[in-house]
């Protein structure tokens, strides 16, 4: 199991424990109750209320002294919907690539700092790479890594690359990783940045697995991967 999935902060899911029991109370939830549910004492749960009700995610009515979820969690959930829907409507653009060609195809964004692969759509070849969801990437040695690399202003000042490799990535819109995977003959990937309307990286689509050594070929895959992209409508 890596770093970033045995660290936490303890407050944080303590946190939502409390939402929780919030949302299950309804909209009129007593503090008692929410410390019932919740598993906590009056006094240490009346700490993380006054904290959740300055970050606005619950309400306190000022006669009742009663409490709901705050507006801040409905444009949270907003948000998160139509973040997911995007994620949807990519991958399934994705998948529409991978069925035109029978090569497999992923979606990669930032988890926790770390480039992950969260989306991996397998190609009917018989022979073939298979991947985990959820699947960490290296920044350095993947296609999906120069990317973020390359475009993520959360990378923008770590010189893992040279800049002339990430010029050419810029100049190109998209990298690739022609060398094979160690121990697996034929192992190659194409990834390209994916934008919002405000130019603010979502993440990286590729192209990945058994891929043919032919430069030539690969560009015409490259350019197959990127018109894909083009042709999806992202807000």
């Amino acid at each position: 199991m890596s770093e970033t999935q045995t660290q936490g902060v303890n407050s944080v899911e303590i946190a939502v424990t409390v939402l929780d029991a919030i949302a299950e109370l309804g909209a009129s939830a007593r503090a008692i109750d929410i410390a019932r549910l919740s598993g906590l004492s009056k006094s240490r749960l009346h700490k993380y209320l006054v904290s959740l009700c300055r970050s606005q995610l619950i309400y306190q009515d000022p006669e009742t002294s009663l409490y709901s979820l705050g507006n801040k969690l409905s444009l949270l959930g907003e948000e998160a919907k139509s973040q997911n829907g995007l994620i949807i409507t990519i991958n399934n653009a994705l998948c529409q690539l991978r069925d035109e060609l029978n090569i497999s195809t992923g979606l990669a964004v930032i988890v926790n700092d770390v480039p992950t692969l969260t989306h991996y759509n397998r190609s009917n070849k018989n022979i073939e790479l298979d991947y985990k969801d959820n699947t960490p990437l290296p920044l350095a040695n993947s296609a999906a890594g120069k990317i973020f690399l390359t475009f993520s202003e959360r990378f923008k000042h770590q010189a893992i690359i040279d800049a002339e490799e990430k010029a050419h990535i810029l100049q190109l819109g998209y990298s690739m990783r022609l060398s094979e995977t160690e121990g697996i003959p034929g192992a190659r990937a194409i990834a390209c940045p994916i934008f919002n309307t405000a130019k603010k990286l979502l993440g990286s689509a590729v192209i990945m697995g058994i891929l043919p050594d032919d430069r030539s070929e690969m560009q015409r895959l490259a350019e197959r991967l990127l018109n894909a992209i083009k042709g999806i409508h992202i807000n």
